[in-house]
Protein backbone atom coordinates (compact mmCIF):
# COMPACT_ATOMS: atom_id res chain seq x y z
CA UNK A 1 0.00 0.00 0.00
CA UNK A 2 1.28 3.50 -0.82
CA UNK A 3 2.36 5.17 2.40
CA UNK A 4 1.01 8.49 1.07
CA UNK A 5 -2.54 7.15 0.59
CA UNK A 6 -5.11 9.25 2.43
CA UNK A 7 -7.41 7.66 5.02
CA UNK A 8 -10.99 8.89 5.24
CA UNK A 9 -13.50 8.42 8.00
CA UNK A 10 -16.61 6.43 7.15
CA UNK A 11 -19.71 8.62 6.81
CA UNK A 12 -22.15 8.53 9.67
CA UNK A 13 -25.19 6.25 9.29
CA UNK A 14 -28.20 7.87 7.74
CA UNK A 15 -30.22 7.55 10.92
CA UNK A 16 -27.62 9.38 12.98
CA UNK A 17 -28.01 12.59 11.03
CA UNK A 18 -30.10 15.07 12.99
CA UNK A 19 -31.26 18.46 11.72
CA UNK A 20 -28.11 19.49 9.82
CA UNK A 21 -26.09 17.33 7.45
CA UNK A 22 -22.73 16.22 8.77
CA UNK A 23 -19.90 16.42 6.23
CA UNK A 24 -17.29 13.73 6.10
CA UNK A 25 -14.06 15.04 7.53
CA UNK A 26 -10.77 14.01 6.01
CA UNK A 27 -8.24 12.42 8.32
CA UNK A 28 -4.67 12.53 7.06
CA UNK A 29 -2.00 10.12 8.16
CA UNK A 30 1.43 11.77 7.99
CA UNK A 31 4.57 9.88 7.15
CA UNK A 32 7.81 10.24 9.07
CA UNK A 33 9.32 12.16 6.15
CA UNK A 34 6.44 14.64 6.23
CA UNK A 35 6.73 15.19 9.98
CA UNK A 36 10.46 15.81 9.75
CA UNK A 37 10.11 18.05 6.70
CA UNK A 38 7.42 20.15 8.39
CA UNK A 39 9.77 20.88 11.30
CA UNK A 40 12.71 21.56 8.98
CA UNK A 41 10.64 23.98 6.89
CA UNK A 42 9.72 26.00 9.98
CA UNK A 43 13.42 26.47 10.72
CA UNK A 44 14.21 27.29 7.09
CA UNK A 45 11.29 29.74 6.96
CA UNK A 46 12.66 31.59 10.00
CA UNK A 47 16.16 31.66 8.49
CA UNK A 48 14.72 32.86 5.19
CA UNK A 49 13.22 35.88 6.92
CA UNK A 50 16.48 36.59 8.74
CA UNK A 51 18.77 36.13 5.73
CA UNK A 52 16.53 37.82 3.16
CA UNK A 53 14.69 40.62 4.96
CA UNK A 54 16.97 41.54 7.86
CA UNK A 55 20.66 40.84 7.29
CA UNK A 56 22.52 41.97 4.19
CA UNK A 57 22.21 39.13 1.71
CA UNK A 58 25.40 37.35 0.69
CA UNK A 59 27.09 33.97 0.91
CA UNK A 60 24.93 32.84 3.84
CA UNK A 61 21.80 33.62 1.82
CA UNK A 62 23.17 31.60 -1.09
CA UNK A 63 23.77 28.64 1.22
CA UNK A 64 20.30 29.03 2.74
CA UNK A 65 18.54 28.96 -0.63
CA UNK A 66 20.66 25.98 -1.66
CA UNK A 67 19.58 24.23 1.56
CA UNK A 68 15.89 24.96 0.86
CA UNK A 69 16.15 23.59 -2.69
CA UNK A 70 18.04 20.51 -1.46
CA UNK A 71 15.44 19.85 1.26
CA UNK A 72 12.67 20.10 -1.34
CA UNK A 73 14.41 17.68 -3.71
CA UNK A 74 15.04 15.13 -0.92
CA UNK A 75 11.42 15.31 0.26
CA UNK A 76 10.07 14.90 -3.26
CA UNK A 77 12.31 11.88 -3.88
CA UNK A 78 11.22 10.35 -0.58
CA UNK A 79 7.62 10.89 -1.67
CA UNK A 80 8.18 8.88 -4.83
CA UNK A 81 8.19 11.84 -7.21
CA UNK A 82 10.23 11.62 -10.41
CA UNK A 83 12.10 14.44 -12.15
CA UNK A 84 12.11 14.57 -15.94
CA UNK A 85 14.65 16.57 -17.98
CA UNK A 86 12.69 19.80 -17.62
CA UNK A 87 12.42 19.32 -13.84
CA UNK A 88 16.14 18.61 -13.48
CA UNK A 89 16.98 21.64 -15.60
CA UNK A 90 14.71 23.83 -13.46
CA UNK A 91 16.44 22.64 -10.29
CA UNK A 92 19.87 23.34 -11.81
CA UNK A 93 18.74 26.85 -12.79
CA UNK A 94 17.50 27.47 -9.24
CA UNK A 95 20.85 26.41 -7.79
CA UNK A 96 22.64 28.70 -10.27
CA UNK A 97 20.56 31.75 -9.33
CA UNK A 98 21.29 31.27 -5.63
CA UNK A 99 24.81 32.49 -6.49
CA UNK A 100 23.44 35.95 -7.34
CA UNK A 101 23.41 36.86 -3.63
CA UNK A 102 27.16 36.23 -3.47
CA UNK A 103 28.22 37.46 -6.91
CA UNK A 104 26.60 40.91 -6.75
CA UNK A 105 25.91 43.49 -4.05
CA UNK A 106 23.15 45.20 -6.06
CA UNK A 107 20.05 45.21 -3.82
CA UNK A 108 17.61 45.60 -6.71
CA UNK A 109 18.96 42.54 -8.51
CA UNK A 110 18.91 40.55 -5.27
CA UNK A 111 15.26 41.49 -4.63
CA UNK A 112 14.32 40.50 -8.20
CA UNK A 113 16.21 37.23 -7.72
CA UNK A 114 14.15 36.46 -4.61
CA UNK A 115 10.95 36.93 -6.66
CA UNK A 116 12.37 34.87 -9.53
CA UNK A 117 13.35 31.99 -7.24
CA UNK A 118 9.92 31.98 -5.61
CA UNK A 119 8.14 31.74 -8.98
CA UNK A 120 10.66 29.26 -10.42
CA UNK A 121 10.45 27.05 -7.33
CA UNK A 122 6.65 27.00 -7.37
CA UNK A 123 6.56 26.20 -11.09
CA UNK A 124 9.09 23.39 -10.58
CA UNK A 125 6.88 21.80 -7.92
CA UNK A 126 3.79 22.27 -10.07
CA UNK A 127 5.51 20.63 -13.05
CA UNK A 128 6.72 17.74 -10.89
CA UNK A 129 3.15 17.02 -9.81
CA UNK A 130 1.83 17.48 -13.38
CA UNK A 131 4.63 16.36 -15.74
CA UNK A 132 2.22 16.02 -18.68
CA UNK A 133 0.23 19.14 -17.91
CA UNK A 134 2.03 21.47 -20.35
CA UNK A 135 2.27 24.07 -17.61
CA UNK A 136 4.44 26.46 -19.66
CA UNK A 137 1.94 26.46 -22.49
CA UNK A 138 -0.64 27.96 -20.12
CA UNK A 139 1.88 29.97 -18.11
CA UNK A 140 -0.42 32.60 -16.50
CA UNK A 141 -2.72 29.85 -15.18
CA UNK A 142 0.24 27.80 -13.96
CA UNK A 143 1.78 30.75 -12.11
CA UNK A 144 -1.55 31.57 -10.50
CA UNK A 145 -2.11 28.02 -9.25
CA UNK A 146 1.46 27.27 -8.18
CA UNK A 147 2.19 30.63 -6.54
CA UNK A 148 -1.14 31.55 -4.99
CA UNK A 149 -2.88 28.21 -4.46
CA UNK A 150 -0.33 25.52 -3.55
CA UNK A 151 1.34 27.43 -0.64
CA UNK A 152 -2.07 27.96 1.03
CA UNK A 153 -4.04 24.80 0.19
CA UNK A 154 -2.60 22.89 3.15
CA UNK A 155 -1.27 25.77 5.22
CA UNK A 156 -2.37 24.22 8.53
CA UNK A 157 -1.05 20.76 7.70
CA UNK A 158 2.50 21.77 8.63
CA UNK A 159 1.48 22.19 12.26
CA UNK A 160 -0.63 19.02 12.01
CA UNK A 161 2.33 17.02 10.70
CA UNK A 162 4.57 18.20 13.56
CA UNK A 163 2.05 17.56 16.31
CA UNK A 164 1.07 14.18 14.86
CA UNK A 165 4.45 12.82 15.88
CA UNK A 166 3.89 13.93 19.46
CA UNK A 167 0.76 11.89 20.15
CA UNK A 168 2.46 8.84 21.54
CA UNK A 169 3.28 8.40 25.23
CA UNK A 170 6.85 7.52 24.34
CA UNK A 171 7.42 10.93 22.79
CA UNK A 172 6.33 12.84 25.89
CA UNK A 173 8.26 10.47 28.13
CA UNK A 174 11.49 11.07 26.18
CA UNK A 175 10.78 14.81 26.07
CA UNK A 176 10.48 14.82 29.87
CA UNK A 177 13.83 13.04 30.20
CA UNK A 178 15.50 15.64 27.96
CA UNK A 179 14.04 18.55 29.93
CA UNK A 180 15.13 16.95 33.23
CA UNK A 181 18.64 16.48 31.90
CA UNK A 182 18.83 20.12 30.81
CA UNK A 183 17.65 21.29 34.25
CA UNK A 184 20.34 19.19 35.95
CA UNK A 185 22.96 20.60 33.57
CA UNK A 186 22.26 24.24 34.46
CA UNK A 187 24.06 24.45 37.85
CA UNK A 188 27.01 22.32 36.71
CA UNK A 189 27.44 24.38 33.53
CA UNK A 190 27.22 27.67 35.46
CA UNK A 191 29.88 26.58 37.97
CA UNK A 192 32.22 25.37 35.22
CA UNK A 193 31.61 28.55 33.20
CA UNK A 194 32.39 30.77 36.16
CA UNK A 195 35.69 28.98 36.84
CA UNK A 196 36.71 29.18 33.17
CA UNK A 197 35.85 32.89 32.99
CA UNK A 198 37.96 33.55 36.11
CA UNK A 199 40.85 31.63 34.62
CA UNK A 200 40.86 33.26 31.19
CA UNK A 201 40.01 36.86 30.20
CA UNK A 202 39.20 35.93 26.58
CA UNK A 203 36.67 33.37 27.77
CA UNK A 204 35.16 35.99 30.07
CA UNK A 205 34.71 38.45 27.18
CA UNK A 206 33.26 35.76 24.91
CA UNK A 207 30.66 34.69 27.47
CA UNK A 208 29.78 38.33 28.15
CA UNK A 209 29.14 38.95 24.45
CA UNK A 210 27.07 35.78 24.08
CA UNK A 211 24.67 36.66 26.89
CA UNK A 212 24.53 40.40 26.27
CA UNK A 213 21.57 40.42 23.84
CA UNK A 214 20.22 43.93 23.04
CA UNK A 215 16.53 44.53 23.62
CA UNK A 216 16.06 45.65 19.99
CA UNK A 217 17.58 42.40 18.74
CA UNK A 218 15.28 40.42 21.02
CA UNK A 219 12.21 42.19 19.64
CA UNK A 220 13.38 41.60 16.07
CA UNK A 221 13.87 37.94 16.87
CA UNK A 222 10.20 37.60 17.86
CA UNK A 223 9.11 39.54 14.77
CA UNK A 224 11.14 37.27 12.51
CA UNK A 225 9.73 34.21 14.22
CA UNK A 226 6.24 35.60 13.63
CA UNK A 227 7.02 36.00 9.93
CA UNK A 228 9.19 32.90 9.58
CA UNK A 229 6.64 30.42 10.93
CA UNK A 230 4.01 31.28 8.25
CA UNK A 231 6.77 31.22 5.62
CA UNK A 232 7.77 27.72 6.76
CA UNK A 233 4.15 26.56 6.74
CA UNK A 234 3.74 27.84 3.17
CA UNK A 235 6.90 26.01 2.10
CA UNK A 236 5.58 22.78 3.58
CA UNK A 237 2.12 23.33 2.08
CA UNK A 238 3.61 23.64 -1.41
CA UNK A 239 5.61 20.43 -0.93
CA UNK A 240 2.71 18.54 0.66
CA UNK A 241 0.40 19.60 -2.17
CA UNK A 242 2.94 18.37 -4.71
CA UNK A 243 3.59 14.96 -3.14
CA UNK A 244 -0.09 14.25 -2.46
CA UNK A 245 -0.96 15.52 -5.98
CA UNK A 246 -3.69 17.76 -4.62
CA UNK A 247 -3.39 20.47 -7.31
CA UNK A 248 -4.19 19.24 -10.81
CA UNK A 249 -3.49 20.96 -14.12
CA UNK A 250 -5.67 19.82 -17.01
CA UNK A 251 -4.62 21.11 -20.47
CA UNK A 252 -8.05 20.33 -21.89
CA UNK A 253 -9.68 22.44 -19.19
CA UNK A 254 -7.33 25.31 -19.99
CA UNK A 255 -8.15 24.93 -23.69
CA UNK A 256 -11.86 25.17 -22.95
CA UNK A 257 -11.31 28.20 -20.76
CA UNK A 258 -9.33 29.88 -23.54
CA UNK A 259 -12.08 29.12 -26.06
CA UNK A 260 -14.71 30.61 -23.76
CA UNK A 261 -12.70 33.84 -23.60
CA UNK A 262 -12.86 34.27 -27.40
CA UNK A 263 -16.19 36.08 -27.42
CA UNK A 264 -15.37 39.45 -29.06
CA UNK A 265 -16.46 39.64 -32.74
CA UNK A 266 -13.56 40.31 -35.10
CA UNK A 267 -15.13 43.49 -36.59
CA UNK A 268 -14.96 45.03 -33.12
CA UNK A 269 -11.26 44.14 -32.93
CA UNK A 270 -10.56 45.55 -36.40
CA UNK A 271 -12.41 48.77 -35.65
CA UNK A 272 -10.53 49.23 -32.38
CA UNK A 273 -7.05 48.53 -33.81
CA UNK A 274 -7.31 50.32 -37.20
CA UNK A 275 -7.04 53.87 -35.77
CA UNK A 276 -3.95 52.82 -33.82
CA UNK A 277 -2.31 51.43 -36.98
CA UNK A 278 -3.12 54.60 -38.95
CA UNK A 279 -1.68 56.69 -36.13
CA UNK A 280 1.58 54.72 -36.30
CA UNK A 281 1.80 55.23 -40.08
CA UNK A 282 1.29 58.97 -39.68
CA UNK A 283 3.82 59.05 -36.87
CA UNK A 284 6.52 57.24 -38.87
CA UNK A 285 6.16 59.39 -41.97
CA UNK A 286 6.09 62.67 -40.05
CA UNK A 287 9.15 61.80 -37.95
CA UNK A 288 11.22 59.86 -40.49
CA UNK A 289 14.26 62.15 -40.48
CA UNK A 290 14.10 62.51 -36.71
CA UNK A 291 14.05 58.74 -36.22
CA UNK A 292 16.89 58.08 -38.64
CA UNK A 293 19.05 60.48 -36.62
CA UNK A 294 19.42 57.79 -33.98
CA UNK A 295 21.08 55.52 -36.52
CA UNK A 296 23.04 58.11 -38.54
CA UNK A 297 24.09 60.40 -35.69
CA UNK A 298 22.60 63.45 -37.49
CA UNK A 299 20.59 65.18 -34.74
CA UNK A 300 20.45 68.71 -36.10
CA UNK A 301 18.25 70.94 -33.99
CA UNK A 302 18.90 68.99 -30.77
CA UNK A 303 21.75 68.40 -28.41
CA UNK A 304 22.60 64.72 -27.96
CA UNK A 305 21.09 64.79 -24.47
CA UNK A 306 17.84 66.38 -25.67
CA UNK A 307 17.61 63.98 -28.62
CA UNK A 308 18.19 60.84 -26.55
CA UNK A 309 15.78 61.84 -23.79
CA UNK A 310 13.08 63.20 -26.11
CA UNK A 311 10.33 60.60 -26.21
CA UNK A 312 12.50 57.65 -25.17
CA UNK A 313 10.34 56.51 -22.28
CA UNK A 314 7.22 57.29 -24.29
CA UNK A 315 8.46 54.91 -27.00
CA UNK A 316 9.04 52.27 -24.31
CA UNK A 317 5.51 52.82 -23.07
CA UNK A 318 4.03 52.49 -26.58
CA UNK A 319 5.94 49.22 -27.14
CA UNK A 320 4.71 47.85 -23.83
CA UNK A 321 1.14 48.82 -24.70
CA UNK A 322 1.44 47.06 -28.07
CA UNK A 323 2.31 43.81 -26.29
CA UNK A 324 -0.98 44.09 -24.39
CA UNK A 325 -2.94 44.95 -27.56
CA UNK A 326 -1.53 41.96 -29.49
CA UNK A 327 -2.20 39.64 -26.55
CA UNK A 328 -5.81 40.83 -26.26
CA UNK A 329 -6.34 40.42 -30.03
CA UNK A 330 -5.21 36.81 -29.90
CA UNK A 331 -6.97 35.96 -26.63
CA UNK A 332 -10.38 37.60 -26.99
CA UNK A 333 -11.05 37.61 -30.76
CA UNK A 334 -13.76 35.17 -31.85
CA UNK A 335 -12.65 32.47 -34.29
CA UNK A 336 -14.62 30.60 -36.92
CA UNK A 337 -12.26 27.61 -36.65
CA UNK A 338 -9.06 26.59 -34.90
CA UNK A 339 -6.87 29.01 -36.84
CA UNK A 340 -6.71 32.77 -36.40
CA UNK A 341 -8.34 34.88 -39.12
CA UNK A 342 -5.99 36.20 -41.83
CA UNK A 343 -6.94 39.84 -41.22
CA UNK A 344 -6.24 39.40 -37.52
CA UNK A 345 -2.77 38.08 -38.35
CA UNK A 346 -2.10 41.04 -40.66
CA UNK A 347 -2.99 43.49 -37.91
CA UNK A 348 -0.78 41.62 -35.44
CA UNK A 349 2.13 41.55 -37.92
CA UNK A 350 1.77 45.30 -38.51
CA UNK A 351 1.80 46.02 -34.78
CA UNK A 352 4.84 43.76 -34.28
CA UNK A 353 6.79 45.44 -37.10
CA UNK A 354 5.79 48.91 -35.84
CA UNK A 355 6.89 47.99 -32.33
CA UNK A 356 10.21 46.66 -33.61
CA UNK A 357 10.82 49.95 -35.44
CA UNK A 358 9.94 51.94 -32.33
CA UNK A 359 12.09 49.73 -30.11
CA UNK A 360 14.99 49.88 -32.58
CA UNK A 361 14.75 53.67 -32.66
CA UNK A 362 14.67 53.87 -28.87
CA UNK A 363 17.73 51.60 -28.60
CA UNK A 364 19.61 53.61 -31.22
CA UNK A 365 18.85 56.81 -29.28
CA UNK A 366 20.05 55.20 -26.05
CA UNK A 367 23.28 53.85 -27.58
CA UNK A 368 23.99 57.30 -28.98
CA UNK A 369 23.42 58.84 -25.56
CA UNK A 370 25.67 56.28 -23.85
CA UNK A 371 28.45 56.85 -26.39
CA UNK A 372 28.46 60.58 -25.69
CA UNK A 373 27.60 60.77 -22.00
CA UNK A 374 28.48 57.35 -20.60
CA UNK A 375 26.43 54.78 -18.74
CA UNK A 376 24.12 55.02 -15.75
CA UNK A 377 22.08 52.39 -13.95
CA UNK A 378 18.84 53.61 -15.52
CA UNK A 379 20.30 53.51 -19.02
CA UNK A 380 21.46 49.92 -18.51
CA UNK A 381 18.12 48.77 -17.09
CA UNK A 382 16.03 50.45 -19.80
CA UNK A 383 18.32 49.12 -22.55
CA UNK A 384 17.97 45.60 -21.10
CA UNK A 385 14.20 45.99 -20.98
CA UNK A 386 14.01 47.20 -24.58
CA UNK A 387 16.16 44.30 -25.79
CA UNK A 388 13.80 41.94 -23.97
CA UNK A 389 10.85 43.60 -25.72
CA UNK A 390 12.55 43.26 -29.13
CA UNK A 391 12.99 39.51 -28.59
CA UNK A 392 9.38 39.30 -27.45
CA UNK A 393 8.06 41.06 -30.57
CA UNK A 394 10.13 38.79 -32.80
CA UNK A 395 8.57 35.79 -31.04
CA UNK A 396 5.07 37.27 -31.47
CA UNK A 397 5.82 37.87 -35.15
CA UNK A 398 6.86 34.25 -35.64
CA UNK A 399 3.75 33.12 -33.74
CA UNK A 400 1.52 34.70 -36.41
CA UNK A 401 2.87 32.19 -38.95
CA UNK A 402 3.50 29.26 -36.59
CA UNK A 403 0.58 29.00 -34.20
CA UNK A 404 1.90 25.92 -32.43
CA UNK A 405 4.87 27.92 -31.10
CA UNK A 406 4.88 27.60 -27.29
CA UNK A 407 5.21 31.24 -26.29
CA UNK A 408 5.15 30.42 -22.58
CA UNK A 409 8.09 28.04 -22.82
CA UNK A 410 10.02 30.38 -25.10
CA UNK A 411 9.29 33.33 -22.83
CA UNK A 412 10.55 31.49 -19.74
CA UNK A 413 13.77 30.49 -21.51
CA UNK A 414 14.43 33.96 -22.95
CA UNK A 415 13.67 35.77 -19.69
CA UNK A 416 15.83 33.37 -17.68
CA UNK A 417 18.80 33.86 -20.02
CA UNK A 418 18.36 37.65 -20.14
CA UNK A 419 17.91 37.90 -16.38
CA UNK A 420 21.00 35.76 -15.79
CA UNK A 421 23.02 38.05 -18.07
CA UNK A 422 21.81 41.08 -16.14
CA UNK A 423 22.55 39.62 -12.69
CA UNK A 424 25.84 37.85 -13.30
CA UNK A 425 27.33 40.66 -15.40
CA UNK A 426 27.21 42.88 -12.28
CA UNK A 427 25.95 45.98 -14.17
CA UNK A 428 27.16 48.46 -11.53
CA UNK A 429 30.76 47.29 -11.94
CA UNK A 430 30.43 47.11 -15.70
CA UNK A 431 29.04 50.67 -15.83
CA UNK A 432 31.84 52.21 -13.76
CA UNK A 433 34.51 50.30 -15.66
CA UNK A 434 33.10 51.47 -19.01
CA UNK A 435 32.88 55.10 -17.91
CA UNK A 436 36.38 55.02 -16.47
CA UNK A 437 37.89 53.51 -19.64
CA UNK A 438 36.06 56.00 -21.88
CA UNK A 439 37.27 58.88 -19.73
CA UNK A 440 40.87 57.68 -19.60
CA UNK A 441 41.02 57.31 -23.39
CA UNK A 442 39.44 60.75 -23.91
CA UNK A 443 36.06 59.57 -25.20
CA UNK A 444 34.18 61.13 -22.25
CA UNK A 445 34.77 64.68 -21.06
CA UNK A 446 34.51 63.77 -17.37
CA UNK A 447 34.17 60.81 -15.04
CA UNK A 448 31.12 61.29 -12.81
CA UNK A 449 32.23 59.83 -9.48
CA UNK A 450 29.27 61.32 -7.60
CA UNK A 451 27.04 58.45 -8.77
CA UNK A 452 29.21 56.08 -6.72
CA UNK A 453 27.57 57.30 -3.52
CA UNK A 454 24.23 55.88 -4.67
CA UNK A 455 25.55 52.54 -5.89
CA UNK A 456 26.49 49.20 -4.42
CA UNK A 457 29.90 47.70 -3.68
CA UNK A 458 29.90 46.35 -7.24
CA UNK A 459 30.60 49.85 -8.54
CA UNK A 460 33.37 50.52 -6.04
CA UNK A 461 34.97 47.14 -6.67
CA UNK A 462 35.42 48.05 -10.35
CA UNK A 463 37.97 50.65 -9.23
CA UNK A 464 40.22 47.91 -7.81
CA UNK A 465 41.31 47.17 -11.39
CA UNK A 466 43.32 50.42 -11.36
CA UNK A 467 46.43 51.46 -9.47
CA UNK A 468 46.53 54.28 -6.94
CA UNK A 469 47.64 56.91 -9.46
CA UNK A 470 44.72 56.12 -11.77
CA UNK A 471 42.13 56.12 -8.99
CA UNK A 472 43.47 59.49 -7.81
CA UNK A 473 42.92 60.76 -11.34
CA UNK A 474 39.38 59.43 -11.47
CA UNK A 475 38.11 60.36 -7.99
CA UNK A 476 37.63 63.60 -6.11
CA UNK A 477 38.60 64.01 -2.45
CA UNK A 478 35.33 62.75 -0.94
CA UNK A 479 35.22 59.72 -3.22
CA UNK A 480 38.86 58.92 -2.43
CA UNK A 481 38.07 58.89 1.28
CA UNK A 482 35.02 56.67 0.72
CA UNK A 483 37.06 54.27 -1.43
CA UNK A 484 39.75 54.09 1.27
CA UNK A 485 37.07 53.41 3.89
CA UNK A 486 35.71 50.48 1.91
CA UNK A 487 39.08 48.95 1.07
CA UNK A 488 40.20 49.17 4.69
CA UNK A 489 37.00 47.57 5.98
CA UNK A 490 36.01 50.57 8.09
CA UNK A 491 32.82 51.06 6.06
CA UNK A 492 31.39 47.68 7.03
CA UNK A 493 29.49 47.62 10.32
CA UNK A 494 29.16 43.85 10.58
CA UNK A 495 30.19 40.58 8.99
CA UNK A 496 27.04 40.29 6.85
CA UNK A 497 28.06 43.25 4.67
CA UNK A 498 31.31 41.51 3.77
CA UNK A 499 29.70 38.31 2.49
CA UNK A 500 29.81 39.02 -1.25
CA UNK A 501 32.33 39.03 -4.08
CA UNK A 502 32.58 42.82 -4.38
CA UNK A 503 33.39 43.29 -0.69
CA UNK A 504 36.11 40.64 -0.95
CA UNK A 505 37.63 42.43 -3.96
CA UNK A 506 37.66 45.72 -2.04
CA UNK A 507 39.19 44.20 1.11
CA UNK A 508 41.91 42.45 -0.92
CA UNK A 509 42.81 45.61 -2.85
CA UNK A 510 46.47 46.57 -2.55
CA UNK A 511 47.06 50.31 -2.49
Amino acid sequence: MNEYQDIYQEPAPEGAVSVTAVQTKETITYTTAERITAAVMLVLGFLWVRMTLYHATGLCTTLLYAAIITAQVIFLKKGGMQFDKAGKLAIAVEYAFTLVFTVTANDLLKALTVVYLMIAGCLMLFHTANPDGQILRFLPVSIGKSLFAAPFMHFANGAGAITSGAKSKGFWKNTGYVVLGLVLAVPVTCIAGGLLCSADENMNQLVSKLFRIPQEETMLLFVHMGLGIPAGLMLFSALFTTVRRRLKHDPQECEEMAKNCRFVPTPVIYAAVTPLCLLYLLFFFSQLQYFLGGFTGNVSGFTYAEYARRGFFELCGVCSMNVLVIACMGFFARRAGEKKALALRIYAVFLCVSSLLLAGTALAKMFLYIRVYGMTQMRIYTTWFMLLLVIGFVALLVRQFKEDLNLGKLGVIVFTVMFALLCFSRPDAWMIRYNAEMYLCGQLEEFDDEVLDEMSDDAWSALTAYDTATTNRLLHADSKAEFASRTSGAKYDDLWQKMNLSAWELLLYEH
